[in-house]
């Protein structure tokens, strides 16, 4: 990188974590220029790299011109800013891609699935497996809300459910704060060593 570039991305990250103190004119300006950008970028991209080529490649050379209905479905998405009148044509290109992904994945890769499935009851003759399944069982009772839900039993298993997700959430929720402690170190270790010039 130059040292107007270096300079650039170091006001850059400066301006984002201006933040922690409270938000202010600079963040805002870093956040107005990041998301045109983005956006910009993404458009581009997508145009180029995916857009042109599948035309050049499917529609034009192979002749499959039933491609348009995609492009036509992937317009109807922006009913959505249509008056009220036809703004549930929208419905109709979210149904068609949640289905045809659904399908897709598990026409596909069944197998994952199934492992998954099977996986959930081991052999029980080994304690690891027998309390990997107590666990599995008591979290997806706590989804139950119709069924054994007045008997004593069913409520204390799924109270141990519910703490077991708590316990599972939590172990998520730490390992993303580990990796945006990541980011944060990648960032300071820029502004100290490429920016400052400081030898770490």
């Amino acid at each position: 990188m130059s040292r107007t570039q270096v300079w650039v991305a170091a006001l850059a990250t400066l301006a984002c974590y201006s933040y922690l103190y409270k938000e202010n004119f600079f963040f805002r300006l870093a956040e107005h220029t990041m998301i045109p950008l983005a956006v910009a970028h993404g458009l581009t991209t997508g145009w180029h790299n995916t857009f042109l080529p599948y035309i050049e490649t499917h529609v034009k050379g192979k002749g499959w011109w039933w491609f348009w209905i995609f492009f036509v479905m992937g317009v109807l998405y922006y009913a959505r800013f249509l008056p009220a009148r036809w703004a549930w044509i929208t419905r109709y290109p979210i149904s068609v891609s949640v289905g045809w992904s659904l399908g897709y994945y598990f026409s596909l890769f069944p197998r994952q699935y199934g492992v998954q499935i099977a996986d959930a009851v081991r052999d029980l003759g080994v304690f690891e497996n027998i309390l990997f399944f107590l666990m599995f069982a008591t979290s997806m009772m706590y989804f139950f809300l119709t069924v054994g839900g007045n008997s004593k039993p069913f409520r204390t298993a799924a109270q141990w459910g519910r703490w077991i997700l708590m316990v599972g959430f939590g172990a998520s929720f730490g390992n993303t704060v580990s990796g945006r402690i990541s980011l944060f170190l990648g960032r300071l270790s820029f502004l100290l060593t490429e920016w400052l010039g400081v030898a770490l």
